[in-house]
This record gives C-alpha cells, sequence and structure tokens, in this order.
C-alpha cells in the first residue's frame, strides 16, 4: 500500500494557480520524492491556463519539467487539474488523457482534481480529489484524506501537517497567486520562472 503525502508547497501551488485563473481550467504537475513505498509531493509545476488538450506544447512543458525534476533527484508524481465548472470533481475525458500522458513515462501518477468548493474559508477538507489508473482506467478515490484505505487498499492520501489548509488560505486572501506562473506566461515571457517560482516558494515556507 502506497502512502501519498502533499506538501504545503505542492498544495498551495496548485491551489494558487487556480485562484489565479478562476475563470478557466488550469493543469499542472506534482513533483515526487519517493521512498520506502513512500510518495511526498515536494512541489507542484504550474503548467496552462489556456490550453487544455494534448499538443505540441504540452509534450515541451512535460519534457523540460521531468529534466528539472531530475536534477532535484525527484520525478513526475501527479498531474492537477481544475476546471472552468467550479461543480465538477471528475476527471474529465481530456484530463484522463493528459494523466495517461504524463504516466507513460513517469511511474504511478496520480491524477488530481481540485474541488474548489473545499477552497472556501472554514473549509476542513483538502480540495483534492485523487485518482488512481486501475486496469487502466482513472478511479476516484473516494476515501482519500479520510484517513481510510483508498478504493481497493492501494493508497492513503494525507496532508503532510495541520497547516496546510490554513496557511494556503491565508496565501489566497493576501492575493499570493498573483506570484505565480505556468508555462502558458512564460511562452509570451521568457524572463518569468514557471518551473519554480522562486519568489512564491520562500513566500509559502514562511506563511
Amino acid at each position: 500500500m502506497t502512502e501519498y503525502t502533499i506538501s504545503l508547497q505542492a498544495y498551495a501551488k496548485a491551489v494558487l494557480h487556480c485562484a489565479k485563473y478562476p475563470w478557466a481550467t488550469v493543469h499542472g504537475l506534482f513533483l515526487a520524492e519517493k521512498k520506502d513505498g513512500k510518495v511526498r509531493m515536494v512541489d507542484a509545476i504550474p503548467l496552462a491556463h489556456n490550453w487544455t488538450q494534448l499538443s505540441p506544447m504540452f509534450d515541451v512543458a512535460l519534457q523540460q519539467a521531468q529534466v528539472y525534476a531530475k536534477t532535484k533527484g525527484w520525478s513526475i508524481g501527479g498531474y492537477y487539474v481544475a476546471y472552468e465548472d467550479t461543480e465538477s470533481t471528475q476527471l474529465s475525458a481530456s484530463g484522463a488523457l493528459l494523466a495517461r500522458a504524463v504516466s507513460a513515462s513517469n511511474e504511478g501518477v496520480v491524477a488530481f482534481v481540485i474541488d474548489a468548493k473545499k477552497l472556501s474559508p472554514g473549509s476542513t477538507q483538502p480540495g483534492l480529489v485523487p485518482y488512481l489508473s486501475v486496469d487502466s482506467q482513472w478511479k476516484e478515490q473516494s476515501a482519500a484524506f479520510s484517513g481510510e484505505k483508498a478504493k481497493g487498499g492501494a493508497a492513503t492520501f494525507v496532508l503532510e501537517n495541520n497547516r496546510v489548509l490554513a496557511s494556503t488560505l491565508k496565501l489566497v486572501a493576501e492575493r499570493a497567486d498573483i506570484g505565480i506562473h505556468d508555462f502558458d506566461e512564460h511562452l509570451d515571457d521568457v524572463t518569468l520562472d514557471w518551473l519554480q517560482n522562486k519568489p512564491l516558494s520562500e513566500r509559502i515556507r514562511t506563511a
């Protein structure tokens, strides 16, 4: 059974990416550190808010993210998406294709749909709905973050500590999302740091 831990850095960046473009579908990647059957999502790389299909741009971004992850001793551990329709927590057909493309060259990838309904102040549940690949299909893990095994007993999901939700909501309230840049933005201005988002990473560390 695999235990997946979501760090503040990974969770906050994914949520801030969503918060920056509330009118759009956004997606990105989680970077993972794997050891002794445990997977820790240590960071997130925001990909796009303009395109949500398989494309040459997606391939280029994925390749660059993989190269960056290797320099850190990490791998691509997850794919996340937040839909324009904030009521949707189902992994769409296009989302499933993108997640499959990520998993083709990265073992054990988890797909996450961001649940915007759980990102409001006072929420006590993470705004992430994980999907595991089971028999070549993405299956929602209904017991995720509940302390119970995911469906089939294949995995558990936890946040790294009890500060993750409160710190992320604080960052959203402070409009820290202004400081996150995705690959889309990098294509328009190559000076923007989309792989590391260093200033934002430091702000998250001290949140």
